[in-house]
């Protein structure tokens, strides 16, 4: 059994392999050769004032690859305002870190195979997801690229787009002058050919844009159906960062998938501070049309149509995260980690057992 890191998995992770290993996964997925394992959350109450505890569970099975993955995150969560908009921060409590982890099984023996942490990994597999919609959707001659937000998904957003098209040009924006002047001169010292610098405004980030990619933790809106302009493609990390509204200016949406709007939350009874984030939103407000729209899977499969007319306005909404895309890309990682030899191996004795239930 492997252990890994988020450092080795950096080093043996890149993003175009990501990318091609996840369309393989959407495709078979999309052909009923992969097994979604739902995304549950248990909200608890925490000791933190003005927090709750969330503990979150996501999995799949890859038979391609033989795999089955199961990723949890141990969280506190608070809801501070920044720049006006709430959004949902994790604080690090464990001993100034945080707790994130994916268990890689064989289903063919059952054994473990492999832990790491989910960081790094899940900064790469949602810049994937997003990268690849991108590739199918946005126009060909795109060359100026928008991103609102300056963390760290943000910069996976940057990775893969640069993945997906030759751009020329990128705006940065998010409320933080420090932050986005950061992450713009960041992102220039590593992508010289390319002119990115940081706007004052979210207006200004987004004028003159062939993409914007939202990549924010926003529990609010962040795009506007006032930037919506003929030929642009847009995409977000998260539902909250998009309306009805927007999507309805829109020609084309694709979700990520469509078997589970949004997580579900198992809350306990009289949990404080949790808000109804994720039990109330545009995806199932009257009117919604959430369930009209395609999903990732069958975009990749070629069973829905990818952009039509240059003039189109196409959308991507990342609405939550799926387990499947650890199955993939894990079972790519520890591959490259074993022929490699990152990592440390610990006894398979450890992690299983004589007798059973």
């Amino acid at each position: 059994m492997r252990v890994l890191s988020n450092e080795d998995v950096e080093q043996l992770l890149t993003m175009p392999e990501c990318i091609d290993v996840m369309e393989q996964m959407y495709a078979d997925y999309a052909n009923g050769q992969a097994l979604l394992v739902p995304r549950i959350d248990n909200l608890s109450p925490s000791t933190e004032t003005d927090a709750y505890y969330a503990f979150k569970q996501m999995g799949g099975a890859w038979p391609r690859r033989r795999v089955q993955a199961l990723r949890i995150n141990s969280d506190v969560i608070t809801h501070p305002l920044v720049g006006g908009k709430m959004r949902r921060v994790k604080q690090p409590k464990a001993n100034g870190r945080w707790v994130g982890l994916v268990f890689i099984f064989s289903s063919e023996t059952g054994a473990l195979m492999g832990i790491f942490p989910d960081g790094v990994m899940q900064r790469i597999r949602v810049g994937a997801a997003n990268g690849i919609a991108l590739k199918h959707l946005a126009r060909g001659d795109a060359r100026t690229l928008a991103i609102i937000g300056s963390g760290w998904q943000a910069g996976g957003q940057l990775m893969a787009a640069l993945v997906a098209r030759p751009f020329e040009r990128v705006h940065i924006f998010s409320p933080s002058a420090e932050n986005r002047n950061a992450f713009a001169a960041e992102a220039q010292a590593r992508h010289s050919g390319i002119d990115i610098r940081a706007a004052d405004s979210a207006e200004k980030c987004v004028t003159g844009a062939d993409v914007v990619m939202a990549a924010t933790s926003s529990l609010v809106r962040v795009l506007d159906p006032a930037w919506l302009k003929p030929g642009m493609h847009l995409s977000c990390i998260k539902s909250q960062e998009v309306d009805q509204a927007l999507l309805d200016g829109c020609d084309q949406v694709v979700v990520h998938v469509t078997a589970q709007p949004k997580q579900y939350d198992n809350i306990m009874p009289n949990t404080p501070n949790v808000t109804s984030e994720h039990k109330v939103g545009w995806w199932n407000a009257p009117g919604n049309r959430f369930a009209e729209y395609p999903d990732l899977a069958q975009l990749v499969a070629g069973k829905t149509p990818g952009r039509g007319k240059q003039e189109d306005i196409t959308c991507f909404v990342n609405n939550v995260g799926v387990g499947l895309q650890f199955a993939a890309v894990g079972a790519l990682v520890l591959d490259k980690a074993a022929a490699a030899g990152f990592g440390h191996e610990l006894p398979d004795d450890w992690f299983s057992e004589t007798v059973h239930p």
